[in-house]
């Protein structure tokens, strides 16, 4: 059980982390929330 709940953590973060970089790279890519708003 727990086992299942710290993979579904790791899991999402991972896809967050991924979705983030990715969204920034079409962006300015300058690591900034409020640069990666102006596209």
């Amino acid at each position: 059980m727990v086992e299942n709940i710290l993979l579904g953590l790791i899991t999402l973060g991972a896809v967050y982390y991924l979705y983030r970089t990715l969204f920034k790279n079409k962006g300015c890519g300058c690591g900034k929330d409020s640069c990666s708003g102006k596209k």
